[in-house]
């Protein structure tokens, strides 16, 4: 949060809230300057925005529910988080996808397969299945021999409560490839046409919350992109301390990986120029790491990155043990969108001994990890492997190994808190103790703005508060705005004197994307004002 802005706030505005759900069209060209519809419930208009992405510019328009966006020339493809606040609340954080080529919006009808709507590749195209039963169809001439990509985004990253599905068909209707969940729930179709023709392409969903209703899903949430391209389309890369690797389609051996640096939301995107797709990146982009090619010995901690690409392939990564030493292997590749679903087994490489092995870390995760402790000083192989014997492009993964110390995460269910003039409030926060952490915890919250106090709460080792604490703001005589705030803790030893460092409590947008700053609006004290 970069700006701090402050008001007066009437009694009548200060019950009412922003409601920001989504932006329509779901899409931006690099270097387009654009209206936007803002879809959602706004008290008042005009209102302010935030953009957590320094090449996008944005503004209320003159009518309500209308934004004004501009995004610089040359921006990187990916996505901005939007922001809505006006002087008595604040919205979530709404996605927006930048991208490299032009947006083509769709247009209903589009249903049926000679109104499907033609498009020119490559392109982005924004859409929405508007209602149940709704599916839409795009009309696209194919060259023969070259590879046409259809990716969709929507449930991963345009948070879309949708099960989506692709299909090609020719001109007839014959199905000629099908794509659910290849991102996530997200669909994804690679095609090579035999002949020059033109094809459609036909996307229809299912909640991804499945309920009772039988047939294709529908609503004004249903957004989605598709990226549309027989030209290069970068899927994701491998990005280690020596290394951009480039995984995706149409591309050229020479095919260069640029890296986007985190904004105010997102962590690093991998994106290439001239080419459709990118993808966020993870903790590989710092510290030890590798791509895996063969079997290999290393040092811990390390990262390494890898895909299984053949049926029953097993990666060893190997590595010498300290006896006495708790370490922790983790794979990460369902949670990120990808395909694979590991399996993990620690074992030591002498005699053999499995010192543990797991399949799912979480109930319904499908990602494996492992924590042992060798009695011995010894090497210590880590096997990854994939449970099903699935095997391509998309099982993508990304294993770390370290030694494991007693730790402790904070978490909060929420980025942004409403406090009023004439009412305290709570501020929820669970504790999350690893490897045995046992040390009481002080949690606090910083940077609170003048007026507004907070008492330090402890969480005990043990008892209800060892997993869970509430913090109780409350209001004084303060100065109406928007405030950053973080909540931390601070372990504590035995004399409740402060030990080891400060860990910040975060907010899970997504599974890859973690908030550690927090929105505090402080809400109608006219007396505060009038000081």
């Amino acid at each position: 949060m970069c700006v701090v802005q402050a008001w007066f706030i009437t009694a009548s505005h200060a019950c009412a809230q922003v409601q920001f759900d989504r932006v329509y069209p779901a899409a931006i060209s690099s270097g387009a300057q654009s209206t936007v519809v803002a879809e959602g419930k706004f008290p008042s208009w005009p209102v302010s925005v935030e953009s957590s992405h320094d090449d996008v510019e944005v503004s209320a328009g003159k009518d309500p529910g209308r934004l004004q966006i501009a995004v610089a020339e040359g921006a990187s493809p990916g996505v901005a988080w939007l922001r809505i606040f006006d002087s008595a609340s604040v919205s979530k954080l709404v996605p927006i996808i930048i991208s490299p080529v032009s947006v083509t919006e769709e247009k209903e009808p589009n249903d049926k397969r000679n109104d499907g709507n033609r498009i020119e590749l490559p392109t982005i195209v924004s859409g929405r299945l508007q209602k149940s039963g709704d599916s839409d169809g795009y009309r696209v001439k194919v060259e023969r021999g070259r590879r046409l990509v259809v990716s969709a985004t929507a449930n991963q990253v345009l948070q879309s409560p949708m099960d989506a599905v692709l299909q090609i068909t020719d001109a007839r209707g014959n199905v000629l490839a099908q794509s659910d969940d290849r991102r996530g729930l997200d669909p994804q179709l690679v095609f090579t046409p035999e002949t020059d023709e033109e094809l459609i392409i036909r996307i229809f969903a299912f909640p991804s919350t499945p309920n009772s209703t039988v047939g294709f899903g529908g609503s004004a949430a249903f957004v989605y992109t598709l990226d549309v391209t027989q030209g290069p389309f970068l899927d994701h890369a491998a990005v280690t301390g020596s290394q951009k690797l480039p995984f995706g389609y149409n591309l050229k051996d020479n095919t260069s990986v640029e890296v986007q640096g985190a904004d105010r939301i997102s962590p690093p995107i991998a994106y290439s120029n001239g080419a459709l797709g990118w993808s966020f990146l993870g903790e590989e982009t710092a510290g030890a790491s590798r791509y895996y090619t063969q079997s290999f010995e290393t040092t811990v901690p390390t990262v390494v990155l890898g895909h299984i690409r053949t049926a029953n392939e097993t990666h060893t990564v190997s590595f010498l043990a300290k006896g006495g030493t708790k370490y922790r292997a983790e794979a990460r590749s369902k949670a990120d969108g990808f395909l694979l679903d590991s399996k993990l087994d620690a074992i030591e490489s002498k005699s053999g001994n499995v010192l543990a092995s797991n399949d799912d870390v979480a109930r319904g995760g499908y990602d494996a990890a492992v924590e042992f402790t060798p009695d011995s000083d010894g090497d210590v192989e880590i096997r990854l492997t994939e449970m099903l014997d699935a095997f391509g492009p998309r099982h993508f993964y990304r294993l770390s190994i370290r030694p494991v110390s007693p730790t402790y995460r904070l978490n909060v269910s929420t980025d942004r808190f409403v406090l009023k003039e004439d009412e305290a409030i709570d501020i929820a926060v669970a504790i999350k103790r690893q490897s045995g952490f046992s040390p009481k915890i002080r949690i606090e919250i910083e940077d609170l703005p003048e007026g507004v106090t907070c008492k330090p709460v402890i969480s005990e080792s043990k008892g209800e508060t060892a997993k869970a604490v509430k913090l109780k703001l409350e209001p004084g005589r303060f100065r109406s705005g928007h405030y950053p705030i973080r909540v931390v803790g601070r372990a504590l030893d035995t004399e409740d004197k402060p030990i080891g460092v400060v860990q910040a409590a975060s907010y899970s947008l997504q599974p890859s994307i973690k908030i550690g700053t927090f929105w505090l609006t402080l809400a109608g004290n006219e007396k505060a004002e009038d000081k």
